[in-house]
């Protein structure tokens, strides 16, 4: 994401997939609706995301299937102010397919 290469980004979804994104209400559940997402996540000035890497835990799930949970902090510019919202995660993938994530679900840690 920080690399600001949208269709890598979406690439890595699963024509399957389903997002609970981190600022939309909505289930994700089709391909176009992903990527719109991404697209007005992308519009907003100097768009991002920080690991949290040591709260990052991977399990196996199956063959080739795992789920990564941790914590985030995404950043954008509105009006010359940085803002910053602290969030929490949790990625079900298969590594063995093209576009591997499966599920994704993204929601804001309460204050």
């Amino acid at each position: 994401m920080n690399a600001g290469d949208f269709d890598n980004l979406v690439s890595m979804y699963s024509e399957e997939a389903l997002l609970f994104a981190t600022f939309d209400g909505q289930p994700l559940d089709t391909p176009s609706l992903i990527q719109g997402y991404f697209r007005s996540f992308f519009a907003k000035e100097g768009p991002g995301v920080e690991l949290n890497s040591s709260s990052v835990r991977h399990t196996e799930l199956g063959e080739s299937t795992y789920s990564s949970t941790g914590l985030y902090t995404f950043f954008f510019q509105d009006d010359g102010q940085l803002i910053r919202h602290a969030a929490r995660f949790t990625f079900i993938f298969n590594q063995d397919i093209s576009g591997p994530i499966l599920h994704h679900h993204s929601s804001l840690i309460p204050a």
